[in-house]
């Protein structure tokens, strides 16, 4: 079986031969949630030929058990903020379209690069099915599609919206893709399997994704400028925040731990969680000026 072949027609990572009520028995035999509960025994199988290390060669203590205080608190404090600020983010509702309307050849450019992003994620949803879009990546880049095709179609308000979301999302999945999340997934994969990995991340797939997606952003947002306001920050934030209650609550408990650094088990989860709202500050402060 080749690095090629763990991509199923029904967009598991599972040996074809095995099916996932299978799989789903193994999990439970076992006792606790495993990878293998998403994608198949091959994927925890020892010698497997995937690219990507079983998510169950973690730290335990990162996958199982219950979760940090520190946790709670943020995810609290973070509910109260986004609860109280809601009335100054809509009083700057009227500001997103103060601004001149794009011409019609942004709007032309921007119709292409729609075009070219749906086929991209046509071409995810043909070869490796659905779960992809699990992923905080592929979710920022169907979100940075409805914003080229919403800037096509004169949408301005509906565009506006998706502004800062959109170039926020497409610089936190390339810095935290590279700088982070790579590294850790190239250590702990099996040495026979990281020149697959390493092939992987230059597909067609990932390298769209994973790298050409900042550069589409920020050509969107540069190619016709407005001053951000409080609203941009704000809705950035709360599509920030449902992925993280998502991948806490559905992923985490089924053993998907596509982002290992979001577990909310160890104190420095914290420091996590804030690194990332403090790394959005800070972009819509670079964007913003």
């Amino acid at each position: 079986m080749t690095s090629q072949s763990i991509w199923n027609e029904d967009g598991g990572l599972r040996i074809r031969n095995e099916s996932s009520a299978e799989a789903k028995q193994a999990v439970k035999s076992a006792g606790k949630p495993q990878s293998g509960s998403f994608f198949g025994l091959e994927w925890d199988r020892p010698g497997s030929s995937s690219p990507w290390p079983s998510f169950d060669q973690f730290p335990e203590h990162l996958r199982v058990g219950p979760w940090s205080p520190l946790a709670y608190i943020f995810l609290a404090a973070f509910i109260s903020f986004v609860a109280f600020s809601a009335g100054w983010a809509f009083a700057d509702l009227p500001k997103l379209t103060a601004a001149e309307p794009e011409g019609s050849f942004i709007q032309l450019v921007h119709g292409a690069g729609a075009l070219y992003m749906t086929t991209v994620l046509t071409f995810t949803l043909k070869s490796t099915g659905l779960w992809p879009f699990v992923s905080y990546t592929a979710i920022s880049y169907v979100l940075m599609t409805l914003r080229f095709t919403f800037v096509f179609l004169g949408c301005r308000t509906a565009a506006e919206i998706l502004r800062f979301p959109v170039v926020a999302m497409a610089t936190v999945t390339s810095t935290i893709w590279w700088l982070v999340l790579f590294p850790v997934i190239l250590a702990f994969a099996a040495p026979k399997n990281r020149r697959a990995f390493l092939k992987m991340n230059l597909s067609w797939f990932l390298f769209n994704m994973h790298l050409l997606n900042l550069p589409i952003a920020l050509a969107s947002q540069w190619s016709h400028t407005r001053p951000l306001v409080f609203l941009d920050f704000w809705v950035a934030s709360i599509l920030a925040a449902c992925y993280l209650f998502f991948y806490l609550l559905v992923m985490d408990p089924n053993g998907l731990h596509l982002y290992i650094i979001l577990s909310p088990r160890p104190w420095w989860c914290i420091i996590s969680y804030l690194g990332i709202l403090l790394l959005y500050a800070q972009l819509f402060h670079v964007f913003g000026s």
